[in-house]
């Protein structure tokens, strides 16, 4: 049957809607975390300049939050840049001389203390310190049990074993299993070490895991990423395309225009042929079911229940005087039994938690290497979300009846005089810190990370929402590295998808 002149007309203008989608498509980044500036930043380095990007807060950076304190920035945030070989942060910055080495875990540097104030030898400090900076090798291939559950004999057979004949000697080898608990929850980010898999995909990129930066903190990538660092003139166009205070409430994706509509909580309404979705998975936890529409497929809630997301803190203290040497990288503390037990007497402000009180849950005193005058204190375990809300002046107290309490005896420690604390999983565009393999559902030949980074396909099996984040990334997940490499992979799937 001949086509009639409407007919041709019309097959003309929706074939010239289908060139035009498929050479300017427009993209809605939520989210302007690592992940979703480097999506958006590689949307535009393709000519894909059609873009918005909808941030819940009120500035970039995601759980990267490098903020000014004395003289200098501190990371609320991430931190540490974990490893060299393949990791895209170091590549982006290696020749820039942004990063310093961390130093090396020896004596000279490390100091583990006892909470009588006396230092821990040096034999069980070294053997604590390696077997914690070891102890992912040592229950990888354990699967089916829970990560402390893998750790505990080889614990028993490396640490106890070795002092079972000296009686003081196994009596704080003992007591020490608590702070190798509570330091192996900073790494893991989780709340219990009975929560996270023995069994993980996670695999560290080679190299140095604890470099930091020189200035700037690790917002530096960022500029790194957006071309404004290290010559702004280089910038990229992306400054007007970044709108604050816009938390999206509601994301439809399945229309029958091809565009998914997404609305924000101050009752804006924009649509865009495709939507990359980057906040973290405990954001994603908590709102899937009021966010999406349709709801997302029972393969990707399956994904989302398979991986933890909890949190530790960060309590940033700066001292108007610095009381410890320069060669004092970390203090780092292991509470008696008597001690421990005690701590609700001496310090009985704030929660608690068996008899023991908040404070016994600082695991670390570390130092700022580009902050002199800086400390962060670092809290882990399942107190967290209570010491998030404690009030700060109590937090200040309670950091420096520890520190006192451990240091006092070698220190003429002073009072800080600032303080700022992280509160990422009280916070709601937040709810933790990074993720990790949860218990009971590992299985080495299936990867949740992956399942949570498909992107939902319309019913012409073209993707309208990507999900990129460190949460969707197989092996790298709960880094930096992770995120921008997810945020640049969803990018790239709109740029082939619109090559053809």
């Amino acid at each position: 049957m001949k086509l009639s002149l409407l007919s041709y007309f019309l097959l003309f203008v929706v074939s010239g809607l289908k060139n035009m989608v498929a050479t300017n498509p427009s993209v809605i980044v939520v989210g302007a975390g690592p992940a979703g500036i480097a999506a958006a930043t590689k949307l535009l380095e393709n000519s894909i300049t059609n873009i918005t990007i909808l941030e819940a807060g009120n500035r970039i950076g995601g759980r990267i939050n490098s903020v000014r304190l004395g003289d200098g920035l501190v990371d609320v945030g991430a931190e540490y840049c974990h490893g060299q070989e393949g990791n895209v942060v170091y590549e982006l910055v290696k020749d820039l001389d942004l990063l310093q080495h961390s130093k090396p875990c020896t004596p000279e540097y490390l100091k583990l203390y006892y909470s009588n104030g006396s230092t821990i030898e040096e034999e069980m400090t070294m053997n604590l310190a390696k077997l914690i900076q070891n102890y992912d090798d040592e229950i990888n291939q354990t699967c089916g049990l829970s990560l402390g559950d893998a750790f505990l004999p080889v614990y028993n057979s490396t640490i106890l074993k070795k002092y079972e004949n000296d009686k003081q000697k196994l009596k704080v080898a003992t007591e020490a299993l608590k702070y190798t608990n509570d330091l192996i929850l900073l790494h893991e980010g989780a709340f219990s070490w009975l929560r996270p898999s023995a069994g993980r995909h996670y695999r560290a990129c080679k190299g140095d895991q604890g470099m930091t930066w020189k200035k700037g903190g690790y917002h530096t990538i960022l500029d790194v990423l957006m071309k404004s660092y290290p010559d702004p003139s280089q910038k990229l166009p992306i400054d007007d395309k970044i709108f604050f205070d816009k938390k999206v409430t509601k994301i439809i994706w399945n229309n029958d225009d091809d565009e998914v509509i997404v609305k924000t909580f101050d009752n804006s309404s924009l649509t865009a042929h495709h939507v990359i979705f980057t906040p973290s998975i405990g954001v994603l936890k908590e709102q899937k079911d009021s966010l999406f529409h349709p709801q997302l497929p029972e393969r990707k809630e399956n994904a989302m229940e398979a991986m933890g997301f909890d949190a530790i803190v960060k309590i940033i203290l700066h001292f108007p005087q610095r009381w410890w040497g320069d060669d004092d990288v970390d203090f780092l503390f292991v509470w008696s039994k008597e001690d421990l037990l005690n701590t609700i007497h001496e310090f009985p402000d704030g929660p608690s938690q068996h008899g023991v009180s908040w404070v016994a849950q600082i695991v670390a005193l570390v130092e700022v290497p580009s902050n002199r005058n800086v400390r962060i204190a670092l809290f882990s375990g399942d107190l967290v979300p209570k010491i998030e809300q404690t009030p700060e002046e109590l937090v200040k107290r309670g950091c420096m009846y520890v520190i006192r309490k451990f240091l006092g005896r070698d220190y003429n420690v002073t009072d800080a005089d600032k303080i700022i604390r992280s509160q990422w999983y009280t916070n709601s565009n937040f709810r933790g810190t990074y993720s990790y393999e949860k218990h009971g559902y590992f299985k080495r030949e299936v990867s949740y990370q992956a399942q949570l980074a498909e992107p939902l396909l319309d019913d012409e099996d073209i993707p309208r929402v990507l999900f990129a984040g460190e949460a969707t990334h197989p092996t790298v997940y709960s880094t930096v590295h992770g995120a921008i490499e997810s945020g640049k992979r969803e990018a790239e799937r709109i740029i082939n998808l619109h090559k053809k």
